[in-house]
């Protein structure tokens, strides 16, 4: 069984998700924990901004069993120390393999086509590897997954003009300030979201950013790219009273709260944008004078005006998703079969054994010599026959029964 637990932005508001955002840590601690049951062989945890989900792969038949286990566990390392049932969604086998190959396809982000989210699943692959989380079954999942990604994007359009959820955070500035190449702006954080944030702007011409990041190197380097300057971390309050714009994208919740914002009030409207998950920015900040506060489900609407926009490549996409879907469910299949298989071969090659050695004693080493030439011919179409009609009966849902029947027959 392939499964995943799960929640995103279509699922459940940014209250409910922020609760459930991992760090890399959190992710290694809670993958010990569900392994160490005997439930589940292999689990890699995806957590973005927008979405935690588990995915698992488990030989137990007992498919409520798993769940609970995985959901106790998922509950200890909670934020809110419960696990609401209510904005998870929960996929199985086929389901949950189309929903990965969409995913990664851009299909399932809040900004369709974007790329962000294939960074994100390889460095969740590579991390999950080195923990020794993953075995032959998800690793070839995820392998399979990264070419779906790379097929639908190079034969759609899907990303063609596909822009993240930073960029959509300088549409709604630009929204706000038709002349926001001249407004000061603060960006807090300089990891990859944080990066693509800059770029953006420094595309629309804005020219007087500042970056506080918790890393000052980390800072140094995108600043130079983008000929922005550096405010040192302890310095944010400071920032912040100068800046018309803030945008935040770090790892830390409620780093700005009420008491630094009034500590240094600003005397003109600032506009804050918090993309971060859990949220940066304390959403009680909303009710201070000259500060509009806004998070990453804020960004709706310029997210809508993409997907409108994208809907005409959905189609080719999905029929590429399906045709890779039945081809990783192939080899799912071949790997279950692969014992009763060898058993087949075995069996075969056993009985072409045990007859030459019953005419060994009354033919000549000349006519053995052609009976073994003869027997092994037959004996390979025999096997090349059964292994045949054994794949086909899987698409007809008779694999079980036919398994059994093959180990009845070769039983002696």
């Amino acid at each position: 069984m392939i499964g995943i637990i799960g929640l995103s932005h279509k699922s459940a508001p940014l209250e409910v998700r922020e609760q459930y955002a991992f760090d890399k840590e959190d992710v290694g601690r809670l993958s010990e924990c569900i392994l160490a049951g005997s439930q589940v062989e292999e689990i890699l945890i995806l957590s973005t901004c927008n979405r935690t989900e588990l995915y698992f792969s488990s030989h137990h038949q007992n498919q409520d069993r798993v769940i609970e286990h995985i959901e106790n566990c998922l509950q200890e390392y909670a934020v809110s120390g419960t696990t609401n049932k209510t904005y998870f969604y929960y996929l199985f086998d086929r389901d949950a393999v189309i929903h990965l190959f969409r995913l990664i396809s851009g299909l399932e982000s809040m900004v369709v086509g974007e790329y962000q989210i294939v960074s994100q699943i390889k460095d969740t692959v590579n991390a999950a590897r080195e923990q020794g989380s993953i075995g032959k079954i998800l690793n070839r999942l995820f392998i399979k997954a990264l070419e779906v990604g790379k097929k639908v994007r190079s034969q759609t359009g899907i990303s063609r003009g596909a822009f993240s959820v930073s960029y959509a955070a300088v549409e709604k500035c630009r929204e706000h300030f038709s002349d926001l190449e001249k407004r000061k702006i603060l960006l807090v954080g300089a990891g990859e979201t944080g990066e693509l944030v800059v770029k953006n702007l420094h595309k629309r011409g804005c020219r007087f950013i500042s970056i506080a990041n918790r890393t000052i190197e980390k800072a140094q380097q995108v600043a130079a790219r983008f000929h922005a300057d550096i405010v040192p971390f302890n310095d944010l309050g400071e920032a912040i009273a100068a800046a018309e714009i803030v945008i935040t994208s770090v790892s830390g919740e409620h780093l700005i709260n009420n008491s630094l914002i009034e500590e240094h009030q600003p005397d003109h409207k600032v506009m804050m944008i918090d993309l971060g998950v859990p949220r940066n920015i304390d959403p009680e900040v909303s009710g201070i004078k000259n500060v509009r506060l806004l998070n990453i489900d804020d960004l709706q609407k310029v997210v809508l005006q993409n997907e409108e926009k994208k809907k005409s490549y959905f189609e080719k996409a999905e029929k590429i998703i399906n045709e890779k879907v039945s081809e990783f469910e192939e080899w799912l299949d071949s790997r279950e079969l692969s014992p009763t298989i060898n058993h087949i071969v075995s069996s075969v090659r056993q009985i072409h054994d045990d007859g030459l050695k019953a005419f060994g004693s009354s033919h000549s080493a000349t006519e053995l010599e052609i009976m073994e030439k003869y027997g092994s011919y037959l004996s390979e179409k025999m096997i090349n026959t059964l292994v045949k009609n054994l794949k086909s009966t899987m698409k007809d849902g008779q694999k079980d029964d036919m398994v059994q029947l093959v180990h009845h027959l070769f039983d002696r």
